[in-house]
């Protein structure tokens, strides 16, 4: 990001003032003053350390807690190399080789809900502890939503998700089906039926009562207090309840509650939102908009972003990644509409893309080139974040998917994001999802090619001569600048075809 009369100079490079503090036993760096948080200047984008900070990210899984070193750090390092500060952390144990929070005994392979697994607490140590050394930003999901259901595609050995899952009552001594109202059989995706692992807050008959415990609640709060008593310790963790619910949405508002009582016990201060899983966050305003073929279903439509824009002393920002689903210029908008719903609001708040659907598989999570498309798209919405999703519905951490990263990091550190706005009104000449700007009007403009093109640009705002730069984003290669005087309007001509970006400065 650029201040004006001063060096350009990377905002994902931060100077680290911390110190070591004891927190639930565990060790770990932390600096609350510094703590991620919406930025002072413009709420709708983040600051880490006290400084501006656009989170870009992409890597190879969800809970890449789960990796080891050297594998993990190998990674991470890479990510850091190429301008990324971002990663997602489901609390998932889905995947073979994963390990579960619990202990499991080897004489009746049962799992104990009442004892640890020290070593998956030991991998998110490490793993926070990584990532903070590295200053990259952890959005870490809660719960890890299709561990409870039978997906296809995470069965293995003849078994579900659910099938494995300490929770199920076939799988622990601590209760049986009756005394838990969980099923040992449940045989369901997510979409035709919700599991009653997600009901253990409701009905909430009576305020909010923190001691409340049942049987299943119990092992679910500790389960949170485990993860706070090691995470609340960094400075460097935003909080999502959930992975594309389609809960109840007191489930969500019953654990922001719970979490947020939590830090504010040990006098902390955290961010926290939800994910819903609809594609379309704007309940169809946005004509065109792909919605999934289950978004009448009841579930989908009480859960969704509403909930998240309704309750914004709960949820601090805002996530929007199942929007990642819609393509072109629709994409655009589905994105752009929330912006618009929050800055109406008078609470302005992040928007993150914690996860960006597109690879070479195609279906209904798009082609490599759409998630590329994706990625550009969001930020020149206004979004805060974004992170291409793992393989194989999304490019990762593939060369592609870091050379856009870097790409995207070239052009917002040569500019000053938080004072732009979405201005598509100033492209002249423009076809549907052609060219995507970016604007503090009289100052600097950005324009963002996905495959090529020619615009023009109303720089009438500005006074005096402009710099006009290319970046070609395949490339991560800026061309050399050209200085334009008293333009009015330019006519933008992308050098060549595929991802383009014209950076225009006032001098």
């Amino acid at each position: 990001m650029r201040r004006e009369n001063s060096r350009v100079s990377p905002i994902h490079i931060i100077v680290v003032s911390a110190m070591i503090v004891s927190w639930g036993g565990v060790t770990a760096l932390a600096d609350d003053a510094g703590r991620i948080r919406p930025n002072e200047a413009n709420p709708r984008y983040w600051q880490y350390k006290g400084e501006p900070i656009l989170l870009l990210g992409g890597s190879s899984n969800d809970n890449l807690f789960q990796h080891t070193s050297p594998e993990l750090d190998e990674e991470l390092d890479r990510l850091v190399e190429h301008g990324g500060n971002y990663v997602r952390c489901t609390l998932s144990s889905r995947d073979r080789g994963d390990v579960y929070p619990f202990h499991r005994e080897a004489a009746t392979r049962q799992f104990n809900l009442g004892r640890w697994n020290d070593e998956y607490w030991k991998r998110l140590e490490y793993f926070l502890r990584a990532t903070h050394d590295r200053q990259i930003i952890v959005q870490i999901e809660i719960w890890a939503t299709y561990d409870f259901y039978t997906r296809p595609g995470h069965v293995y050995d003849g078994l579900t998700a659910w099938d494995r899952n300490p929770f199920n009552p076939a799988n622990n001594g601590n209760y049986t089906e009756g005394e838990s109202g969980l099923f040992a059989t449940f045989q369901s995706y997510g979409h035709q039926l919700i599991n009653p692992f997600f009901n253990t807050v409701l009905p909430l008959s009576r305020p909010l009562d923190f001691g409340i415990r049942n049987v299943v609640l119990g092992y679910q709060q500790d389960f949170v207090d485990k993860l706070l008593s090691i995470s609340l310790g960094y400075d460097h963790v935003l909080y999502c309840i959930d992975n594309e619910t389609q809960a109840d949405p007191q489930w969500a508002i019953y654990w922001a509650q719970y979490i947020r009582k939590r830090a504010a016990e040990r006098t902390t201060s955290i961010e926290v939102t939800e994910m819903w899983d609809p594609f379309d966050p704007t309940g169809g305003a946005v004509e065109g908009a792909e919605m999934q073929s289950q978004a009448t279903h009841f579930f989908t439509r009480r859960s969704n972003v509403f909930v998240t824009l309704e309750n914004p002393d709960l949820f601090s920002f805002v996530d929007i990644s199942n929007h990642n689903a819609q393509v072109g210029e629709t994409h655009f908008e589905t994105g752009y509409h929330i912006r618009k719903r929050i800055q109406e609001s008078g609470i302005p708040r992040p928007v993150n893309n914690v996860k960006i659907y597109g690879a070479g598989t195609g279906g209904w999570n798009g082609t490599g080139a759409d998630g590329m498309e994706r990625f550009w798209r969001n930020v020149f919405a206004g979004a805060a974040s974004v992170r291409f999703h793992r393989p194989p519905s999304g490019l990762g951490r593939s060369d592609v998917a870091m050379s856009h990263i870097r790409s995207m990091r070239m052009l917002t550190d040569a500019m000053n994001v938080l004072v732009c706005e979405p201005r598509n009104d100033l492209l002249g000449e423009r076809s549907p999802n052609e060219a995507y700007c970016l604007a503090e009007p009289g100052r600097q403009y950005a324009v963002y090619f996905p495959d090529g093109g020619a615009v023009r640009l109303d720089v009438s705002a500005a006074r005096g001569s402009l710099q006009v730069r290319w970046l070609d984003i395949n490339r991560s290669a800026w061309q050399e600048p050209q200085t334009v005087t008293d333009a009015g309007t330019l006519q933008l001509t992308t050098p060549g075809t595929g991802h383009w970006a014209a950076l225009i400065l006032r001098k």
